[in-house]
């Protein structure tokens, strides 16, 4: 009986799972294509990152950053010596990300919209920078993930939902600079939680237990370490001049739309972040969202953002992997609403409904181009990439 509802199941669902199933086909080849032969060598913060995740003592010394050191710790029992497991440690958790953000976008669009904005994010050139790249980095998507929790938190006020969310708080306090991120959903939820702690009284104690229990090990690294603190805070290691802060609210969006900085451990020249497709439809986005201000989602949107943009205001570590997931995610409303303002002028008429999926299909792939020939033809035939992965190992 069970095997014929699975039958069924699938059978009825069969469209479906082609289509999901063909775009994680697509997306885990782009992240998992040469990924130890694409660039000559591995950067230093690779191998710095291997290093330290060698020795289980130092990792409890120096917490930070632990999720990531402990997955790599992990994966080089099953491939010993060969700094590749700290870019597969990327890949797997960039992979959840991605499972994440196609999930949040079913509940918010339709499966059209889900598949485009997915693809667009997957296929980013900053996405396939991070996610591929073996350094702690990939976790600044943790506060994605974060919010994911949050309104799966939200909406469902179970216990599952609760324990998942203490977890992924647990570990993202781990990550420099991610306490803010907590601080805003806490007082985000803090109904919700509230709410919950009524109901289930029981479950939200011992998740609060496992908890503190999880982060044990980081109170204790910094009683013993106080120079911890600061670098966990994100705060730089001296404070900016107003100048300085001035330059660094403008290099946002600079970055973003015109010209990115220089870094060719993690970038090509200095192209910006967001294509010209992109770049509109995140305009549209942001216009639909400002429209539509009492959803649930645009004030987290506008604080996960506004935090973002302080922390680089007075030059932290934070990078743009903390954002991006969100930009993505009001460039796929930018594309819903293009998509259903062309198709509800034209609901019936095959010829206009052609044209429009053409148009749509012609800037996706000129889109997604750019992007995979940034990253696997242009960034590892740089003279620049090539200074920065010089070393080797089997």
């Amino acid at each position: 009986m069970n095997v014929q509802r699975l039958r069924q199941s699938i059978t009825s669902h069969w469209d479906s799972i082609a289509w999901y199933g063909g775009l994680f086909g697509v997306l885990g080849a782009a992240l998992i294509w040469k990924l130890n032969t694409l660039v000559p060598g591995y950067g230093q913060p690779e191998v710095d990152t291997y290093n330290a995740s060698q020795s289980v003592h130092n990792i409890l010394d120096n917490p930070l950053n632990a999720p990531f050191l402990l997955l790599v710790r992990a994966l080089s029992f099953i491939h010993p010596d060969s700094y590749v497991v700290t870019r597969i440690a990327a890949v797997m958790i960039g992979l959840a990300v991605l499972v994440m953000f196609a999930i949040i976008l079913r509940n918010w669009h339709d499966r059209r919209t889900t598949l485009i904005g997915t693809l667009l994010f997957g296929l980013s050139a900053w996405f396939l920078h991070a996610a591929r790249l073996g350094t702690p980095d990939i976790l600044m998507f943790g506060v994605f993930a974060l919010v994911v929790c949050s309104f799966w938190l939200k909406h469902t006020n179970n216990w599952p939902a609760l324990v998942v969310s203490f977890l992924a708080a647990a570990g993202l306090l781990y990550v420099p600079g991610m306490v803010w991120f907590i601080v805003l959903g806490f007082v985000w939820q803090w109904k919700v939680i509230e709410r919950i702690f009524k109901r289930h009284l029981l479950t939200i104690t011992l998740s609060g237990l496992a908890f503190v229990a999880a982060i044990t090990p980081l109170i204790w690294a910094f009683y013993k370490d106080h120079s911890l603190i600061k670098p966990w805070l994100g705060l730089p290691p001296g404070w900016t001049s107003p100048v300085d802060m001035i330059q660094n609210v403008l290099a946002v969006p600079f970055h973003l739309f015109v010209r990115n900085g220089a870094d060719p451990l993690r970038w090509l020249g200095t192209a910006p972040i967001l294509d010209v497709f992109a770049l509109v439809m995140f305009v549209l986005g942001g216009y639909l969202y400002l429209r539509h201000y009492k959803l649930a989602r645009t004030p987290i949107f506008i604080g996960v953002m506004a935090v973002t943009g302080g922390l680089m205001v007075i030059g932290t570590t934070i990078t743009f992997s903390v954002i991006m997931p969100f930009i993505y995610l009001v460039v796929a409303a930018g594309i819903s609403h293009l998509l259903n303002l062309w198709f509800g002028v034209f609901p019936r008429n095959p010829i206009a409904r052609t044209i429009g999926w053409s148009l749509v299909g012609i800037a996706l792939a000129l889109a997604c181009s750019f992007h995979l020939v940034h990253y696997f033809v242009g960034w590892p035939q740089a003279s620049a990439t090539h200074e920065v992965f010089k070393a080797q190992k089997p």
